[in-house]
């Protein structure tokens, strides 16, 4: 039997869990992780059989999504298809409905592999049935398989290594090696009850519709194991990246009628080391991000970048040469890094406004935590663009800047505009969006935009990131980024108004949501 035969079920009923969906009723309420084994790096769940409210909540967002009244019906008839160009000869009806359980999990091992191994176990409340369409796949495709038992568990083995059986209350499918250590991990060593699992699955939402797992620690472990040549690249790593001391990353999907969002939970004394990165995650908040021109229609924000960018230089200088750079930016051109970049850049924020080519533009905004350095370096970092950068750099007036200059052009037919009132500064595509950056007419803060942002993150978390889809299509098809490929894909990206992330950083803690409001 072909992989694509003995994991066309799983494959499908993984597709259902994702948007949802699945036939009400009575059904098993088996745990996946119970047939994991402890130790796993990498775990994934979902419901693929939702019911009562959670089922009404998941329902009212796949009408949304995939833009139809009858998403249960739409969902069954994709599975149909996919089952019956795997030659399976089943259907959702007569051989999935009948013995689906509630929910459904997939680990993951040896991703040091050139083919990782991987077990897909979904939650059966008719193990009978289970087997029967498990056994009219095989006869299906003629029957290519090897029967084998292991540990008092029959199950079938195709000529690519996939096993497929019933292991306790599961219907299993995957890698033989992988397939053997979930009916181990029935005798009672699993992940279900292994503390880490379940600290790390406590925090979250308890009517999710998925979750996942992943513990970083074996994979470092592994990794020194394997690689013992590049033990000191990988002690390097560690030395920057505590991953040792990082507790389980993991993230829940919540969906309902008003939104679908994913949240992530990260602990561990390691924790400190990623706050430098959280500019770059979206996770972090800054007021600056409020403060920003009321018409822009997407917006990122971040606190303290100054400090996450010391240390993110100071860690990688060494290794790429920085130390030299300093000493020369230090001795050519009178610039301390210290004193004239890192001293002074507090929050950062950048927006985008307008939709059309002729229209669009934005900023970066940074707001000075030490405005007396940042006054004194502005001059010495417009020439070192100047003569380093090729850039022509000639003085102009924006309104609400104490200086401002244009350097070169963008490729929306504006200048770039460098400029800086007394505590903050700004590089622009255009004149009116540096002004609007320095002394905006309306605040994003107090827009419709920013409002429903709040609401979709709920959570009492303050955005970091936000788009407007419709603005967002508007600027594509403006500027003739549309084609058949696009065409496609926008009716159902219609369904989304406004996507949307924030997050917090608390001691040993980092939680972070990321959502897309329905509309």
């Amino acid at each position: 039997m072909p992989r694509t035969s003995l994991l066309a079920l799983p494959a499908l009923l993984l597709a259902l869990a994702l948007a949802g969906c699945g036939a009400a009723g009575g059904a098993a309420d088996a745990d996946p992780a119970s047939a994991v084994p402890a130790g796993t790096a990498i775990y994934l769940e979902g419901v693929v059989r939702p019911e009562g409210d959670q089922r009404e909540d998941v329902l009212d967002a796949a009408r949304k999504v995939m833009r139809t009244d009858d998403p249960e019906r739409k969902i069954r008839e994709l599975v149909d298809k996919g089952l019956a160009d795997s030659k399976t000869k089943a259907t959702y009806k007569d051989d999935i409905a009948p013995w689906l359980g509630e929910k459904a999990g997939v680990w993951v091992a040896g991703v040091n592999r050139k083919e990782p191994g991987y077990v897909v176990v979904i939650a059966a409340k008719d193990t009978e049935k289970a087997q029967a369409a498990i056994d009219k796949g095989v006869k299906s495709d003629g029957g290519k398989v090897t029967q084998r038992s292991y540990s008092g568990v029959d199950y079938q083995v195709d000529h690519e290594g996939v096993a497929a059986g019933i292991v306790g209350d599961f219907f299993t499918v995957g890698t033989e090696p992988e397939f053997k250590r979930t009916v181990k991990a029935q005798d009672g060593d699993s992940l279900a009850e292994e503390k880490r699992y379940e600290s790390a699955i406590g925090e979250l939402e308890e009517d999710r519709i998925g979750s996942f797992y992943v513990d970083l620690k074996p994979f470092f472990e592994q990794a020194l194991k394997s690689e013992p040549q590049a033990a000191s690249q990988l002690e390097q790593f560690r030395s920057i990246f505590p991953i040792d001391k990082l507790e389980p990353v993991s993230g829940a999907l919540l969906a309902d009628g008003d939104r679908i969002a994913f949240d992530s939970l990260t602990r561990g004394k390691g924790v400190n080391a990623l706050k430098a990165f959280g500019p770059l995650t979206g996770t972090g908040s800054t007021p600056l991000l409020g403060e920003l021109p009321g018409d822009a229609w997407v917006a990122l924000g971040a606190a303290d970048v100054g400090p996450s960018v010391k240390t993110i230089f100071t860690q990688f200088a060494g290794a790429f040469g920085g130390a030299a750079a300093t000493q020369q930016l230090q001795s050519q051109y009178g610039i301390n890094l210290e004193r004239d970049v890192f001293s002074w850049i507090g929050d950062m924020a950048v927006f985008a406004r307008n939709t059309t080519r002729a229209d669009v533009d934005g900023a970066l905004v940074i707001e000075a935590r030490n405005p007396g350095n940042m006054q004194a370096a502005f001059g010495k970092l417009v020439g070192l663009l100047q003569s380093q950068g090729g850039q022509k750099v000639s003085p102009i007036k924006v309104k609400g800047a104490a200086i401002a200059f244009a350097a070169g052009s963008t490729g929306l037919g504006k200048p770039v505009v460098l400029a800086r009132s007394d505590d903050r500064v700004v590089a622009a595509a255009g004149e009116a969006a540096a002004a609007e950056a320095l002394a905006p007419a309306e605040r994003l803060a107090d827009g419709e935009l920013f409002k429903e942002a709040k609401d979709i993150l709920d959570d009492d978390l303050e955005p970091a990131f936000l788009l407007s889809m419709p603005d967002l299509l508007a600027a594509i098809e403006s500027m003739g980024g549309a084609d058949a490929d696009y065409a496609e894909a926008k009716p159902y990206l219609e369904a989304f108004s406004l996507i949307v992330s924030g997050g917090s950083f608390e001691d040993d803690e980092i939680r972070s949501r990321f959502a897309a409001g329905l509309k």
